[in-house]
């Protein structure tokens, strides 16, 4: 795959440009880009007849993705893919024509490949039934043998499982012979069926498990598999996702596919958005999981990796897409984006960090940052900036201005998820809390160091203490939201874990001594308010609790509206004319995203991180 949608970029500058009430350029909108008049009159123009096959299909996926189709993505919108993209439309606030436009099939085929890459989809390689079928292998990570001649592949505690059959031997009496056993299973309740001579799909509840069995016969063998899978609070995604394994299900190991999958109208529809279309934004809420929800694109070419070397010399990607720098030393690439971050991730010495290696390998943890992929070509640097994970023999992590380099040690990764499994003690999923505590100090640590990263490669002044700038700028960068999967309470919850971390470490240093108020940080404490006053500061009426449940003093938080607001503003006027000419504002860039309120509610757990994913963090 060699496209995905990335809003990151254009989201930050949006933002940012927000804040500041100056005159920029008036910029000519591209020929592609949606037409200024209104999200109405843009829709009404079908894009259909420019899309290929592949790009269709791409499309169908995203509607079945959200939830509002359960069809073949076979690249033909029949009746109900015309009902599922009318009412995608009206969700979105558009005329129902039930034909795609330009702005639907970017959302649509931005939410199939963000769950493609979220959920490592890959067909299934070397299948011992002989079938070609896809999956979600970042689900699915453990695979064996069985005993139908085929595989079983589940998730490593089980609420998944998909397994593969192959039965030789077997003409129609055995394939209706195995239909009729699924319809009438003891304690099976069936949803679906659809039964053809030759193949069937079977569908329903057994127990507290839902399943999906899809079987099909040439000559004298049947092939098929079974999918299956806890009825919980995903099962909706899950799904989903059922009937894209179903999309991706050859059993004779044939493809019927128009030549390898290629793009290039919706490429050039992302180019033309992220020079400056206003019709790529995605504010309406379809059904869907959050995280497969459609996102404003800025019209790079993907966030899939190009890996150079998994060795002893560790891994070296960047994003897919990303030019190399020019040959003639100018600072700006072709695509009128500024020179790109290069990741590397070194293996340890000390073997008792290869997890941590390996983590931030398997899950490219720089990459994967939304705030860092937006920062990754907006700027005009002097030279590109390196991220490295790297064993340090210290818990730390630093922007080396030598080497233009901010290094992230393991030993930091360790200590956070040593921090992360006390804290989590008495949770209903301690490893969920784990994981969740050292991803989001993890995401704050690496924007705080991005910060002096840009202090120094922008030449910015800082005309305070430049730990507390940086430390302002990962709020800034943070609340900026540059994410649209994610809504304000997500984002709030990576700063309260971050706060956490602060407290943490104030309240297990002691008393300060001389070296402690010597020190270029503040002090943790200090910290620990300054970074809740930017929470409460820039959105009092949502982050109403932190004042309320005495976390943050009154009298500092009634200064915080003005102060958050002024270190927001500043740094927008710092950081602006230093964006790459792809990402110059223009004058009428206006109306940031609204985020709706949520209601606060009680957290029902036995540990107090735990959190409803729904409600403010801070409401407890």
């Amino acid at each position: 795959m060699n496209f995905t949608f990335r809003p990151y970029s254009s989201k930050l500058f949006l933002a940012l440009a927000l804040l500041l009430p100056i005159a920029a350029p008036v910029w000519v909108q591209p020929a592609m880009a949606q037409s200024s008049s209104g999200a109405g009159a843009a829709n009404s123009d079908s894009i259909e007849g420019s899309l290929n096959i592949w790009e269709r299909r791409l499309t169908q996926e995203g509607l079945i993705l959200l939830g509002y189709y359960n069809g073949f993505a076979d690249g033909n919108f029949g009746p109900s893919g015309r009902n599922a993209i009318a009412s995608y439309q009206r969700d979105h606030n558009r005329p129902a024509t039930g034909k795609l436009s330009a702005q639907d099939a970017l959302e649509l085929g931005s939410a199939a490949l963000d769950v493609r890459k979220q959920l490592q989809w890959r067909s299934l390689d070397n299948s011992l039934a002989g079938m070609t079928i896809s999956y979600p292998a970042g689900l699915l990570t453990q695979r064996k043998e069985n005993t139908l001649g085929g595989e079983n592949l589940q998730t490593e505690d089980g609420v998944i499982s998909l397994k593969t059959a192959r039965f030789t031997n077997s003409g129609s009496a055995e394939l209706e012979k195995l239909f009729q056993n699924l319809l009438n299973e003891q304690g099976s309740t069936i949803t679906y069926q659809l039964k053809r001579p030759n193949w069937f799909i079977v569908s329903g509840t057994a127990g507290d498990r839902k399943f999906y069995s899809r079987f099909e016969r040439r000559g004298n063998e049947i092939r098929g598999y079974d999918l299956s899978w806890n009825g919980d609070k995903n099962s909706k995604l899950i799904e989903n996702i059922s009937v894209l394994i179903s999309n991706g299900f050859y059993p004779f190991g044939e493809n019927p596919s128009d030549g390898d999958p290629s793009y290039p109208t919706l490429m050039k529809l992302a180019d033309a958005a992220g020079a400056g279309s206003q019709g790529a934004s995605a504010n309406g809420k379809g059904p869907a999981d959050t995280q497969a929800q459609p996102r404003q694109n800025d019209g790079s070419t993907g966030a899939e990796t190009a890996q150079a070397g998994g060795d002893k010399d560790g891994v070296t990607e960047q994003k897919d897409g990303a030019l190399p720098p020019p040959t003639d030393g100018s600072l700006v690439t072709s695509d009128g984006k500024g020179l790109r971050f290069v990741y590397h991730y070194f293996p340890p010495e000390d073997p008792k960090f290869n997890y941590a290696y390996q983590w931030a390998v398997d899950t490219h943890l720089f990459l994967n940052i939304p705030e860092i992929d937006g920062l990754d070509g907006l700027f005009v640097t002097p030279r590109p900036l390196h991220y490295v994970t790297r064993q340090c023999n210290t818990i730390n992590a630093f922007y080396d201005k030598k080497n233009g380099a901010v290094f992230l040690c393991y030993e930091m990764i360790d200590s956070l998820l040593q921090m992360g499994q006390a804290l989590s003690k008495g949770a209903s999923d301690p490893k969920a809390l784990t994981i969740e505590f050292v991803q989001d100090n993890l995401r704050f640590i690496l924007l705080h160091e991005s910060g002096h990263a840009l202090i120094d490669l922008l030449d910015l002044p800082a005309v305070g203490r430049e730990e507390d700038s940086v430390d302002q700028l990962a709020a800034v960068l943070l609340l900026s939201h540059v994410d649209d999967r994610e809504n304000k309470n997500d984002i709030t919850r990576v700063l309260q874990l971050a706060s956490i971390w602060f407290k943490i470490n104030s309240q297990s240093s002691g008393s300060p001594d001389v070296a402690s108020f010597a020190d270029e940080h503040s002090l943790d404490a200090q910290r620990y308010f300054n970074l809740l006053c930017m929470v409460y500061g820039l959105d009092p009426e949502s982050n109403g609790s932190i004042v309320e449940n005495g976390m943050l003093p009154k009298e500092r938080a009634a200064r915080c509206p003005d102060e958050a607001l002024k270190i927001n503003r500043s740094w927008a006027r710092l950081i602006l004319p230093h964006f790459s000419p792809r990402f110059q504002p223009k004058s009428d860039d206006a109306g940031a995203n609204q985020q709706t309120t949520t209601t606060p509610q009680p957290a029902q757990s036995g540990n107090p991180l735990e959190w409803d994913r729904k409600s403010n963090p801070f409401a407890k």
